[in-house]
């Protein structure tokens, strides 16, 4: 097996990151995997998931995919029902962990043992350093994950089918807003036709990840939008949701990290912003612009993500929380400028 440069178990990480094709002689060099996406799954995490899985599956090697979270129930993609939802007491034993779309510490409950796997490769676009893992590719100019899975797969010289199709797809469809984002460019579009030649149903991928949602989904999204606040003539746009809410209307807090894109639809929003109570004194804060950067701002404030696509996760009152988010972020929109942060 050819070695990139070993970790000792407390994971020591270089400086440099790897290249595409470090990643891809790595994959061939070892041959029992287990894929991990992000607490949460959404589809881009899904797609480079099961992608790779299919992938490797092809070229005969031994793979499980394992998240520490359920996947979407309103998903229904095929081979998600191969993903293991193990939310505790999860052990790679001597399989190489790969984790897409996202460092290792944002795979939930399972993430000490994703960290202390004998072999660790990761596999990313979110913007931030290099990260730990025997190997690293991290590539923010990407629109999805699932993107680079697609370049890994073809490097790989796997043959295409209906299933690696369908979840690659799908996780460019969630990742680019239904090509609607800013991150939308030829090349993907022209990714996207040619997994269109396969067997998949773009209408139904596109339903299933924007428009099919419980009615408690949307009682609550209505009670919360009817709390939406603006500042600076509605440059700055934001609502809360408590925990309490969630319980009332029976929607899991994890499964409504859309809420942002309804607060972003407000014509005058030039930065966009949900704050979820998903546990009590646990607070999770999207944010969503057209032009302003607020991965800057998430990650002022502890968190990550894209230029206008971001969050965080903050602990504390729902509402003193939002009150000192707010603020800051009104700040930044008229100054450009971030000040000092306390949580």
């Amino acid at each position: 097996m050819r070695c990139f440069g070993r970790f000792n178990h407390r994971r020591v990480m270089k400086v440099s990151m790897n290249s595409l094709q470090e990643v891809v002689q790595y994959l061939k060099d070892e041959d029992d995997f287990i894929v991990v996406g992000h607490e949460s799954p959404d589809p881009d995490s899904l797609g480079a998931m099961l992608g790779l899985y299919f992938g490797l599956i092809q070229l005969g090697k031994s793979c499980r995919v394992v998240s520490a979270d359920p996947v979407p129930a309103e998903l229904s993609w095929e081979g998600l029902e191969l993903i293991e939802h193990i939310p505790s007491g999860f052990a790679a034993g001597d399989s190489c962990v790969v984790v897409v779309d996202c460092e290792p510490e944002r795979t939930g409950s399972i993430k000490e043992g994703v960290i202390n796997a004998k072999r660790l490769v990761n596999i990313d676009h979110h913007r931030r350093g290099r990260g730990i893992g025997d190997i690293v590719y991290v590539n923010p100019d990407e629109a999805a994950t699932s993107i680079i899975v697609y370049r890994i797969l073809r490097e790989l010289n796997v043959s295409f089918d209906n299933k690696i199709a369908a979840a690659v797809y799908g996780g460019i469809v969630g990742d680019t807003g239904g090509f609607r984002h800013a991150n939308t460019t030829s090349e993907v579009m022209f990714i996207a036709g040619e997994l269109l030649q396969f067997s998949i149903d773009p209408a139904a991928i596109a339903r299933e990840i924007f428009s099919s949602r419980p009615l408690g989904f949307l009682q609550l999204l209505g009670a919360a939008l009817s709390g939406l606040q603006t500042a600076q003539h509605g440059r700055l746009a934001w609502m809360t949701v408590s925990h309490r809410q969630f319980a009332e209307y029976g929607v899991d807090p994890k499964s409504s990290d859309y809420f942002v894109s309804f607060v972003r639809m407000l014509n005058t929003a030039e930065i966009a912003m949900v704050f979820r109570e998903i546990s009590p004194g646990q607070i999770k804060v999207g944010l969503r612009a057209n032009h302003v950067d607020v991965g800057s701002l998430a990650r002022h404030i502890g968190g990550g993500g894209h230029r206008l696509a971001s969050g965080a996760t903050l602990s504390g009152d729902l509402h003193t929380v939002a009150a000192q988010v707010v603020k800051l972020a009104e700040h930044f929109l008229i100054t450009g400028e971030l000040h000092e942060w306390h949580n």
